[in-house]
């Protein structure tokens, strides 16, 4: 399960939800705008454990901007990341999915294994929690949800997302590196998948 375009207002209930569903770990990118201005939001994520990636400085569409800019908006966020947690990011999900080679060279440069999706909930539309459920179980062994903080339906999901799973013998898992390319749409694919948190 992984959360872009954090942290937020409702970054300690998403995280309360996540406890109550059974201590539950997901991944939350943030992005460094964000993050500035939520400190204690990006601080509460990494202590209750659960993974923190690069969601870009500004949210722009990377491929868009000129090397430079690019570049900062990836290195700026993980400066942010870092003081505030003490770590820097080894994730990092660009916004919009929109990447191209630059980009990951630009992440791979900082450290970071670029994170695209498998299931995507479509939650940003909104769309009703049910139906926020059932994109999200369309999920395979090993890939990744995508959904976004910020949200009361995606927030009311969790728990029914967690139960789901759990009933198909499935588990929240963390973000680790494939060294098999894992696609996420024709034509794009990428070296992440979900595996057992340890």
């Amino acid at each position: 399960m992984t959360f872009d375009d954090g942290p937020t207002d409702l970054t300690a209930a998403y995280l309360k939800a996540l406890r109550d569903a059974g201590r539950v770990r997901a991944t939350f990118f943030v992005t460094g705008t964000l993050a500035d201005g939520q400190r204690a939001g990006t601080r509460r994520i990494v202590a209750e454990g659960h993974q923190v990636g690069n969601h870009s400085y500004t949210h722009a569409n990377l491929v868009e901007l000129d090397a430079t800019t690019a570049f900062a908006e990836l290195r700026d966020t993980s400066r942010v990341i870092r003081t505030q947690t003490g770590r820097a990011p080894t994730l990092f999900r660009p916004p919009f999915g929109s990447t191209d080679a630059r980009t990951r060279r630009d992440a791979a440069r900082l450290g970071m294994t670029e994170v695209i999706w498998t299931a995507d909930t479509v939650d940003w539309s909104g769309i009703p929690t049910e139906t926020i459920v059932a994109n999200a179980l369309t999920v395979e062994p090993g890939g990744i949800i995508l959904m976004h903080e910020g949200l009361q339906t995606t927030l009311a999901a969790i728990p029914k997302i967690v139960q789901a799973l759990a009933e198909r013998s499935l588990c929240a898992g963390r973000i680790v590196y494939s060294p098999t390319p894992v696609q996420a749409w024709p034509g794009l694919t990428f070296h992440a998948k979900a595996a057992p948190w340890r």
